[in-house]
């Protein structure tokens, strides 16, 4: 019957039926195919996801954990996000026309936070505040607010959502380097008094060691210390006794212990030792007893396990700074000091180095110009790493604070340009093997060079040895490019080589006055910071000029003796004189010089400086004991009675009348 049917059916009924059951087979096998399909896919969303982490394409949610809900709020508000942005960016540019700072302030906070991970939102915010409103300000305290501000907004904001973004790395180093650490801005000196007083107050007062090894190990201490105070009381007896004694006199274990030990724990000559009619009171006792307790010699290990392990959790919370990688810095640049700005823009050029390598995204200028800043950091600390600074906790911008020269820094940094050039351009035609490549070596040279003569210069054997090291060094490497010979003014030797621009320079009675004078001063300043050695070196460079001159100009009989320098006694006695009453050198610098002076240069200027020591310590308020700060030499009367015209005008000369 079933076949009689079909048979009478028409074709088109008949292809139709056909049809439907084709079309039933193929939604099957396309669905089939679509779950098999989406099962295979499910398998590669858990590694897209991880690449988009790690590639800083979203938000990783475990970056926001523990921190205000507003920026996970914020950042999923979808497409208004972009209607929002570009109308806040308008307003921004309204209050910055209309001079309205602290609103425009927080409109950019809502602008980050609702790009979080668009990094030149945070770029261009820092750089509003650091730069163009600081510099609105007229005061120095209102132009360090923004300079901070802009900062925090980088390094404790911006790099925790961004940290892989090479640009901010770029920017942050930048501004420290920069804003802070160059001379440009009026106001540069309260930044870096500001930021020096700021670091000092979590990692204390240097440390008095022997050696920059013992320097950076002491830093080691933070860097292995626990992350959290509770791991340290929790294994640690001794730190716990120490600091049940500490409850007693009212000292907690946190950011106020590190305050006080900032405060009142420095070494050296203090300016309370030098007051006049300095009384113990009552008022005083309890920071005595807290003072009795923290220099306690049995309670030593322990109070440095605790100070290391609060620096460490300072540095974490307040700089977002990684101990373990300031510490390795240290070990391979030498004892950075953390209260200079070309610490921080080292850290943090090396930082983005390394944090942003292998990025898909990464600009190659971008990496460029970031290690560029280690460079420069090295080089600023070579020129003004060494930090005199004398804090004033209260009011830092009237702490004392002066630069000089480090040479300890000389051989990093020539380490470095030999390792970050093959990094970048290790692949380059133009690599030659041994050098600093193609766009680092006019400044590995220029550091080189400059570098010699600070060495030769400063004296001691290891600063010689090293100096001839990296002469023989540029010698071998930079030469010649169209012959492959060593370059002409490489080829004299090395004394000749430094002092060349030393003996160009003695060609005058007043040159000759001008440069050994400033070799004195240079001596003065390194005693008057205790660098024994350092002061030595100089004194000898001064006489080495004075034999020089005197030999080459000073000993010409046919003029008389007219071009004859003074006894470099005399000069000594002179510029000691001249430097005790300079107004720019800190009254404690001026005092340690003066106890460690020997004893007859002492004696020759004393009675010239008696009456500026008793004036100056008189204007002081409250006043400094000038028998304390400036005691008298011993045997100034046998002096005087040996030496009676020492200061008196040679009444044997015949000065003649005006006609």
């Amino acid at each position: 019957m079933t076949q009689l049917v079909q048979q009478d059916m028409p074709d088109y009924l008949v292809r139709r039926e056909q049809a439907k059951r084709s079309e039933r087979t193929v939604q099957v096998m396309a669905l089939l195919i679509a779950v098999v399909s989406l099962l295979a896919a499910a398998q590669f969303v858990k590694p897209i996801d991880n690449l988009r982490l790690e590639h800083q394409l979203t938000l990783d949610p475990e970056s926001t954990k523990g921190l205000p809900p507003d920026i996970a709020l914020l950042t999923k508000t979808g497409t208004l996000r972009a209607i929002a942005i570009d109308f806040l960016f308008i307003r921004l540019e309204r209050l910055k026309e209309e001079n309205k700072y602290y609103e425009l302030n927080k409109l950019s906070d809502i602008i980050c936070k609702l790009s979080p991970r668009f990094p030149s939102v945070w770029k261009y915010a820092a750089w509003n505040m650091a730069y163009n409103i600081s510099v609105t300000q007229y005061s120095p305290e209102g132009r360090w607010y923004w300079v901070k501000k802009g900062v925090e907004l980088l390094r404790n904001q911006g790099l925790r959502y961004n940290e892989k973004s090479i640009g901010l790395y770029l920017e942050l180093a930048w501004i420290y380097w920069h804003k802070i650490g160059d001379f440009l801005d009026d106001h540069h000196w309260t930044y870096k008094k500001e930021l020096a007083v700021e670091v000092e107050r979590i990692l204390g007062p240097p440390p008095v060691t022997q050696s920059s090894d013992e320097f950076v190990e002491r830093f080691g201490d933070i860097a292995r210390a626990p992350h959290r105070l509770k791991d340290l009381l929790a294994t640690d007896e001794r730190v716990v006794e120490l600091v049940g004694k500490m409850a007693e006199l009212d000292l907690k274990p946190d950011y106020g212990l590190l305050d006080f030990v900032a405060r009142n724990m420095r070494t050296g000559l203090q300016i309370r030792d030098i007051l006049k009619d300095v009384q113990q009171d009552t008022a005083r006792t309890l920071h005595q007893s807290r003072i009795e307790l923290l220099t306690d010699e049995g309670h030593k290990g322990a109070l440095e396990r605790l100070l290391a392990c609060l620096r460490g959790i300072g540095l974490r919370d307040k700089f977002n700074m990684d101990p373990d990688w300031m510490y390795k810095l240290m070990q391979d640049y030498g004892p950075l000091d953390w209260r200079l700005p070309y610490a921080h823009a080292l850290y943090w050029s090396s930082r983005g180095d390394m944090m942003t390598k292998g990025q898909l995204s990464l600009d190659e200028n971008d990496s460029m110009n970031t290690v560029r800043y280690v460079f420069f950091g090295l080089r600023f600390m070579i020129q003004r790493g060494r930090l005199i600074f004398e804090p004033d906790m209260d009011d830092p911008k009237n702490s004392y604070l002066e630069l000089m020269p480090d040479s300890r820094f000389i051989k990093h940094l020539h380490q470095a340009y030999l390792r970050f050039g093959e990094e970048q351009f290790g692949d380059d035609p133009r690599f030659v093997k041994g050098t600093a490549g193609p766009n680092y070596s006019t400044g590995h040279i220029s550091i080189l060079e400059d570098g010699i003569r600070q060495l030769y210069t400063e004296g001691g054997p290891a600063n010689e040895k090293l100096a001839a090291e990296l002469y023989e060094f540029l010698r071998a490497h930079y030469v010649d490019k169209d012959t492959g010979l060593m370059q002409a003014q490489y080829r004299q030797p090395l004394e000749m080589f430094v002092f060349r621009q030393f003996r160009e320079e003695l060609v005058s009675w007043k040159r000759a006055n001008a440069v050994i004078g400033a070799w004195l001063y240079r001596s003065l300043k390194y005693l008057s910071l205790g660098e024994v050695e350092s002061s030595a070196a100089s004194l000898n460079r001064a006489k080495m000029g004075w034999e020089i001159y005197q030999r080459d100009k000073g000993d010409d009989p046919g003029d008389s003796g007219r071009r004859e320098l003074p006894p470099i006694a005399n000069m000594y006695s002179d510029a000691i004189v001249e430097f005790m009453q300079r107004p720019d050198v800190y009254i404690l610098h001026r005092a340690r010089l003066w106890n460690s002076l020997a004893l007859d240069p002492r004696q020759r200027s004393y009675d010239r400086l008696i009456d500026y020591f008793e004036e100056a310590c008189a204007r002081n308020v409250p006043p400094y004991d000038p028998a304390k700060a400036f005691p008298e030499p011993e045997g100034m009367e046998e002096y005087r009675r040996n030496h009676p015209l020492d200061n008196a005008p040679d009444p044997t000369i015949n000065h003649g009348e005006k006609a």
